[in-house]
């Protein structure tokens, strides 16, 4: 049952009226606190979706905006979202990752995907079917061992989790791996650059390159006077 705050006195002073306030306070707090702990983080992430989705209409890019790379489509992809358009969604947010990647990436994702390495495929986001999975495509070779550029802090290379997924592995030569994590056969480890350069996927690196360069490009486009006709 409810706690209720006790009732306000009618004749009261500013010492009373206080009082009932702080009371009335602390059931409120301990009321919102009860209520959070028996929600699930996806519970509250569907109530702040849909706060998103009943909210103050997002402005649609005009046509210039539009053909802004990488921020076009991701602004499209959000109106999208925001409608309940979820394939639109879908493709805009696809094609802005598109943008921001060099060629040589997307043509190297596409041949992951075109090998029948599906992003979520069940089974698939363990470890050794993931490592399994990059073999038999072709992109860890004989020899090579592969590296989590995520980090997995205790959680097991056999539990389903994002961590161990493909999209998150990278194939090396032994020895760099080895050098990533430690000193091997006399070398020493890895600086903290090198670690990161080499312990980092090709797409790791080249979204937020891509994302920046046409960024940067792009607010140049628009902030350059229009030549007079």
């Amino acid at each position: 049952m409810a706690e209720r705050p006790r009732a306000k006195p009618r004749s009261t002073t500013a010492a009373d009226n206080a009082l009932y306030d702080f009371d009335r306070a602390s059931i409120l707090e301990r009321e919102n606190a009860a209520k959070n702990r028996s929600r699930s983080p996806l519970d509250m992430a569907g109530e702040a979706f849909e706060d998103f989705q009943n909210g103050p209409d997002i402005p649609r890019p005009n046509l210039a905006q539009s053909f802004i790379p990488v921020i076009g489509p991701a602004w499209e992809a959000v109106g999208d979202l925001q409608d309940g358009n979820y394939g639109a969604a879908a493709f805009n947010g696809g094609m802005a990752v598109l943008d921001a990647l060099p060629v040589g990436v997307a043509v190297k994702g596409g041949r992951a995907l075109a090998k029948g390495i599906g992003v979520l495929k069940s089974g698939s986001v363990t470890s050794g079917a993931s490592i399994k999975a990059m073999r038999k495509a072709g992109l860890a070779k004989s020899g090579e061992e592969v590296h989590h550029t995520l980090p997995l802090n205790g959680v097991g290379r056999s539990v389903q989790d994002p961590r161990n997924h493909f999209a998150f592995l990278k194939a090396l030569p032994k020895a760099t791996h080895r050098r990533l994590h430690g000193k091997w056969a006399g070398e020493p480890r890895y600086d903290p650059i090198r670690r990161v350069w080499y312990g980092t996927t090709d797409w790791m690196k080249a979204v937020p390159a891509g994302v920046a360069g046409y960024t940067v490009d792009s607010i140049e486009d628009l902030s350059r006077p229009k030549p007079k006709r």
